[in-house]
């Protein structure tokens, strides 16, 4: 799926999301990572949504985000209860979907200058 959107260069935002790749302006990431406006976080180690865990979200709270989007791969697969209440407990919004929408919903909140953190899922190349 490619995005066309212009904006300023500076931002971060999805270009382009197939499986195992997207594109974040002009980097392709085949890794599981994280962004938002400004940063780009490759490699962040969690690959499958039975991994995620509390030291994973802080690596994404520490960005102070309103909301995280988590893609969670080709197919939406909610965490455990309690990831939604830690990040509830801390004032933030933890949204779930497929990476394709995730992706999706990130570059339509940036456009709406808010501050959100994108979280991608993507299996290890095996």
């Amino acid at each position: 799926m490619k995005f066309t959107e212009h904006r300023d260069s500076n931002v971060l935002s999805v270009k382009k999301y197939q499986p195992g790749l997207v594109k974040i302006n002009d980097i392709d990431v085949h890794s599981s990572c994280f962004l938002n406006q400004t940063e780009l976080k490759t490699d962040w180690p969690c690959h499958d949504i039975s991994e995620l865990n509390i030291r994973h979200l802080d690596q994404l709270l520490e960005l102070s985000p309103e909301v995280i989007i988590l893609g969670t791969g080709e197919q939406q697969t909610f965490p455990a209860p309690k990831l939604f209440a830690y990040c509830a407990q801390k004032g933030i919004g933890l949204e779930v979907m497929d990476n394709a929408a995730a992706c999706r919903t990130y570059n339509v909140l940036t456009t709406e200058d808010r501050e959100v953190v994108l979280a991608l899922i993507l299996p290890e190349a095996t």
